[in-house]
């Protein structure tokens, strides 16, 4: 019995400090794991003014490769937004759109693509898209038939920029594209000869975002945001 003693002894001893160590290299570096909590808004001008000090012409020109990007043509003049980012990749986004169009929670994937210089500071670049359930305008729903309520998905670029010196903010940008998959009774057009929508909203995004250009994949334009990591209080 001494010796089991002695034997479970010694192994608490190894494991505090084991955890003494942990504690003496400090917390692990800050990641974007985590739920977030902002605003998007159109990075091109819209008929309202926009609050001082929100607008950010550094990651329009990124998102857009120009100097402005194109007029948007999003319904409305700011998205506020929940995106939950997750270690196993798995990206969540909620927004206040859910209460109006009675569209779905976001589900996606997210991955680290590199670095970028953003106004003179290196910073992490990870890029995310995921899908929700969209609803068609209460004008086009056949009112004998609640399934023509169902247009189709939206799938929007989600990037954002991770300053480690600053982990519990960051910015960036999303460019929604519309997948209008649904004839008028809301049931889902197929590719021919295979079980797949059409148009897919799995296979690869345009590389670029053009409201002008009646397309599909439509892209309503592109937002920035500000997002702020929610604490645990």
């Amino acid at each position: 019995m001494l010796k089991k003693i002695a034997m479970l002894a010694a192994a608490m001893s190894v494991a505090l400090v084991g955890a003494v160590g942990l504690s003496a290299q400090g917390a692990a570096a800050p990641t974007p794991i985590g739920a977030w909590f902002g605003i998007a808004r159109p990075c091109t001008a819209t008929p309202y003014t926009k609050p001082p000090g929100t607008e950010d012409p550094t990651i329009c020109r990124l998102a857009c490769n120009a100097a402005t990007c194109p007029v948007s043509n999003f319904p409305v003049n700011e998205v506020t937004m929940i995106p939950t980012i997750l270690a196993d990749g798995t990206v969540l986004a909620d927004d206040f759109a859910e209460l109006l169009d009675h569209h779905s929670t976001a589900q996606g994937k997210w991955k680290f693509v590199g670095v970028e210089t953003i106004d003179g500071r290196p910073m992490e670049r990870y890029q995310a898209t995921f899908i929700w359930f969209q609803a068609r305008g209460p004008n086009e729903i056949d009112p004998r038939n609640p399934l023509s309520s169902f247009a189709g998905v939206v799938r929007p670029r989600f990037v954002t920029f991770f300053d480690k010196d600053n982990p519990d903010l960051m910015r960036g940008f999303i460019q929604p594209y519309l997948y209008p998959m649904t004839d008028q009774f809301g049931i889902v057009n197929l590719l021919k000869g295979t079980p797949f929508p059409q148009p897919d909203p799995i296979a690869p995004l345009p590389a670029n975002c053009d409201p002008t250009l009646q397309a599909i994949p439509y892209c309503f334009g592109t937002l920035h945001f500000y997002i702020r990591r929610i604490q645990a209080q």
